[in-house]
Parts: C-alpha cells; sequence; structure tokens
C-alpha cells in the first residue's frame, strides 16, 4: 500500500476505477495546470488530504466541494456537476431569462442591445448559441443574406442557423460575406478552441467537430500555442455579395460578474462597433432605410 507521502506527492492519473468526484477533481486540476501544493494551499487544507480526495481515500463535505470549485474557478455547471459527483445535491439554479426571479437580468440584457442600436448586438450562450438580437443585428443580417435567405434557413436549418459559428463557417451562411474570412475564421476557431480547454465543456467540443466538417475549416484548425496570446478584437469584414454594401466591425465580449444562477452564468453580450467612420456612416444609413 502507498504511503500518504507517496499519494501527497505522485501525478494524477485520470483512472477510471476512481469515484467520479475524485476523477473529476484530478482532471480539474490538471486542466488548471497547477499543483496539489498550490491547489493544497489556495483551499487552506494539507497537500495529504487533498491526494485523498483525487485518489477516492477521504469523502470531501459540501463546503470542500464549493471551495475547491471556486478556486479552480469552474463554471457553476461544472460545480453543480462536482456536487452532483460527491453526493450533494446542486445549490446553483438553472433559470430560463423569461423566469420571473431573472427580470432585473432580463431588462439589463434588453437595455444594452438596445441602447447599442445602430450597432449590432446579440446575447449567446457558451455555446454560441443566439439567444436575443437586437434590431441591428437584424437589420444587418438581412442586409447580408438578402436574396439567399431561403437557401440559408434550408442548408443550416434552425439549430445551425441560431448558432453563430455555424452562420460564420457554413458555405451557405455567412461566410461568402466575410471578406477577410481566410484572417478572421482560424482566430475564431482558436477562441472555441481555448473556451473548451478552459471549461471543460463536451458540447464545445461536439461543435467544433461539426464545423471541421464543413469544406476549408479543418486547414484552420489549430491547438493555441501555450502562453498564446490571441488579438484583443477579430475584425469581421462583412461585404454583400451584391457589392453595394460594406462594414468592418469589430466585437466586444460582456459577462455578468459573481453570477449566482447557471444561465446568468453562462450569458455574453457581443456587441459590434464599426472599426472606421465609413462602416459607422454604413450602418447609420441602414438604420434609416429601413425604419
Amino acid at each position: 500500500m502507498p504511503t500518504a507521502a507517496a499519494l501527497a506527492t505522485a501525478p494524477s492519473p485520470l483512472r477510471a476505477d476512481r469515484p467520479a468526484f475524485a476523477q473529476q477533481l484530478a482532471r480539474w486540476r490538471n486542466a488548471r495546470k497547477i499543483s496539489q501544493m498550490q491547489l493544497a494551499m489556495a483551499c487552506e487544507i494539507s497537500q495529504k488530504h487533498l491526494a485523498y480526495l483525487e485518489v477516492g481515500r477521504t469523502r470531501p463535505s459540501r463546503a470542500m466541494v464549493l471551495t475547491l470549485g471556486a478556486v479552480l474557478d469552474l463554471p457553476l455547471y461544472e460545480r453543480n456537476g462536482l456536487l452532483t459527483a460527491a453526493g450533494f445535491a446542486p445549490v446553483y439554479p438553472t433559470r430560463t431569462l423569461d423566469d420571473p426571479a431573472m427580470r432585473a437580468v432580463y431588462e439589463a440584457v434588453e437595455m444594452m442591445l438596445r441602447y447599442h442600436e445602430p450597432n449590432p448586438a446579440l446575447v449567446m450562450d457558451r455555446d454560441w448559441n443566439i439567444l436575443r438580437q437586437n434590431i441591428a443585428m437584424k437589420r444587418l443580417m438581412r442586409r447580408l443574406i438578402g436574396s439567399r435567405a431561403e437557401d440559408y434557413r434550408r442548408e443550416l436549418g434552425r439549430e445551425r442557423g441560431n448558432n453563430i459559428l455555424h452562420s460564420m463557417l457554413h458555405p451557405q451562411g455567412l461566410r461568402p460575406c466575410i471578406a477577410n474570412w481566410h484572417e478572421a475564421a482560424p482566430l475564431v476557431l482558436a477562441r472555441v478552441r481555448r473556451e473548451e480547454a478552459a471549461t471543460g465543456r463536451e458540447s464545445l467540443g461536439r461543435l467544433v467537430a461539426q464545423l471541421v466538417e464543413y469544406p476549408g475549416v479543418s486547414a484552420l484548425l489549430r491547438e493555441p500555442a501555450p502562453g498564446e496570446v490571441l488579438p484583443p478584437v477579430v475584425a469581421l469584414d462583412y461585404a454583400a455579395p451584391e457589392g453595394d454594401f460594406r462594414v468592418r466591425l469589430f466585437t466586444l465580449c460582456s459577462t455578468f460578474g459573481t453570477p449566482q444562477d447557471v444561465t446568468t452564468d453562462e450569458l455574453r453580450v457581443e456587441s459590434s462597433f464599426p472599426a472606421d467612420a465609413a462602416s459607422a456612416e454604413a450602418l447609420r444609413r441602414l438604420a434609416a432605410e429601413t425604419v
């Protein structure tokens, strides 16, 4: 039988015969690239105790699971999963934006979208699914898709049509309208892969697997190098196929600080801004034309 000292210093292989909680804890610590000593000190426990948790020799308390989830900076739905694996009930609720308890969040989101006019903005979840969008975003999509609207709906369908990544990378989506597609697409894909690594979200892995099925996408996919700094913004150069409309936009992402609800934790407001004066004027004209 290994000694306590050996357990405390040995690496934590992801063995399938360990309890679910122990497996998840070791997986997340390895994913965050921190040592047992560092995590133990941050949680104010001994390294031996953490080692026992990771091999399943010690059962954690509910308070310890919550502490580990917070120190590892896990998304709230993953903290719920860690609690469930340890035998406890989830503590973070999941509500829709229409829930009365979410009224303040809903109103804040709607205000952000409305006040961002005439610039496009939308609300997404962590899987890049569009939950809300302002009128300016709808105007822009109609202008870019134009006569291809029927083909767009038929080729992408409702589910993929509501996902911004599918829309951007699908040959019948926005891809023909993005003049700098070969420049922007690799950066967007790198961001998705980085989010997948940071959150451990399996649905993001499935999303990437679907995206690489589109022509030319797999050649753009690469693993971000350790420590690689991605550009703070990615400018998208949109051009209508007819050649009579062009706008360059960059996007900033807003999230809710210290959320206590899974839905709120997953909300992201993507606000697009004109990258130059000509683009700002194009958006203003587009708004005036469709009033």
